[in-house]
């Protein structure tokens, strides 16, 4: 295996956790974002999940009137009708709350065609379908940003949720509407060291934060974080998926020099990042941005 680790990866242990290939193999198991969701949600005994299914890079698709996506980092769905997004964000973007607030809506439409298609809806006579036209699903979404937000924020962990201003004057802190939630992680914030690492989700972000430093990481007594650790260990990876951590890194660093710290807004400033590094082909950076290759190969004809 070792033929196949560029210089950059050699005398690390794991890969970076933070990128897209790292974020996937990290968490490549049900156990895995069970144990950071029941974490992250503060899930205990009977109302942890039960049942789960998840996919990456998910993309929805809606018309309205044209049409419109948005690609979802992790979807998972839970056997309690809860709809989740785990979204990893490396880099700031000028438009951060308003990207969340988007893939909320897409999320919530999502949920609530899901639910009108399940049997248990189907099953439903026409009154109480008529009842709960506007009723929608428990949605969940879960942003990992390795940046500071653009709000105040002290603590590591925030929670978003929709407040009555009345209520809040006169002294009531409780969301009026609680099927709907945003938890906002900022890992520059979370500076916990090793000893003081005590539950699931810490050291989840531990290892989200750390990995990327090359030594190797302590056991936390969790086994479902070690087994996610030996995914992402180096010596334990295929040659097809280095290749791909190969690539994000090129990108990376190509659209690190060329901006200049510029911070990225649409996913076409990075195709024309890279379009100008002669070590990504057309297909390469198709791969890393989720735009079509014709697409790639139209802006490369119009430089």
């Amino acid at each position: 295996m070792n033929q196949f680790i560029s210089e950059t990866l050699k005398g690390k242990t794991y890969i970076d956790p933070r990128t897209d290939t790292g974020f996937k193999s990290l968490f490549a198991s049900k156990e895995a974002i069970k144990d950071f969701v029941d974490g992250i949600l503060q899930l205990k005994g009977d109302d942890q999940i039960k049942n789960l299914n998840y996919s990456f890079e998910h993309t929805l698709r809606f018309m309205i009137p044209e049409e419109h996506k948005v690609i979802l980092d992790a979807f998972a769905t839970t056997g309690s009708k809860r709809f989740l997004n785990i979204e990893m964000q490396k880099a700031d973007h000028s438009f951060f709350i308003d990207r969340t607030i988007l893939y909320k809506a897409f999320l919530i439409i999502k949920g609530k065609h899901e639910m009108e298609k399940s049997e248990e809806f189907k099953m439903l006579t026409k009154e109480e379908k008529e009842y709960k036209r506007y009723e929608v699903p428990e949605t969940i979404s879960i942003w990992i940003c390795d940046f500071e937000l653009p709000h105040r924020m002290d603590g590591y962990i925030d929670e978003w949720a929709i407040y009555s201003k009345e209520m809040l004057n006169s002294g009531t802190v409780e969301t009026i509407f609680p099927k709907n939630k945003y938890i906002i992680v900022c890992l520059p914030k979370f500076n916990k060291t090793v000893d003081e690492v005590k539950d699931p989700v810490d050291a989840w972000l531990y290892v989200l934060k750390h990995a990327h430093e090359g030594d190797p990481l302590p056991d936390f007594g969790n086994e479902v974080v070690n087994e996610a650790l030996n995914r992402i260990k180096i010596e334990n990876l295929d040659k097809t998926t280095l290749t791909e951590l190969e690539r994000e890194m090129i990108a990376k660093e190509e659209i690190e020099c060329r901006l200049a710290g510029a911070k990225i807004e649409t996913r076409f400033e990075m195709v024309d990042a890279m379009l100008a590094n002669p070590k990504l082909t057309d297909e390469d950076i198709s791969a890393i941005s989720k735009i079509s290759l014709d697409e790639i190969k139209k802006r490369r004809a119009q430089r």
